[in-house]
């Protein structure tokens, strides 16, 4: 027989022998990746008080008048302000204050500024 007419032939004998020992398709032993999350920073938002509840306090910013965000509160920040409310000295209409809270999120994490000494209505 000649060469080519072997060629075939060993095409198939080839062929057999990776159907019979496939190679493995993923490794089996893998060490983890470990990745570092970072604390995210907490951003400001510095506006005027419009209504302020023990659930959350709604601001209007003082660059965009235009602009009103509602944050509700972590559980630190909501004794605070229940302590605020049950002591008759919250947040009042106007006031100014800076909101911290997490990018993506609308929880405030801290909240600066001075509560009005005016008397509740």
């Amino acid at each position: 027989m000649t060469t080519l007419s072997r060629l075939p032939q060993f095409g198939l004998l080839v062929g057999s022998l990776l159907a019979v020992f496939p190679a493995p398709a993923q490794p089996t032993q893998l060490t983890p990746v470990k990745i570092e999350q970072r604390k995210a920073k907490p951003v400001k938002f510095r506006g005027e008080v419009l209504v302020i509840t023990r659930l959350a306090i709604t601001v209007r910013s003082r660059a965009n008048t235009t602009v009103i965000r509602t944050f509700t509160y972590n559980q630190k920040l909501a004794r605070k302000i229940a302590r605020l409310i049950d002591e008759d000295k919250p947040f009042r209409y106007g006031d100014r204050v800076v909101i911290h809270f997490l990018p993506g999120s609308n929880q405030a994490v801290k909240i600066k500024g001075k509560p009005s000494s005016r008397p509740s209505p």
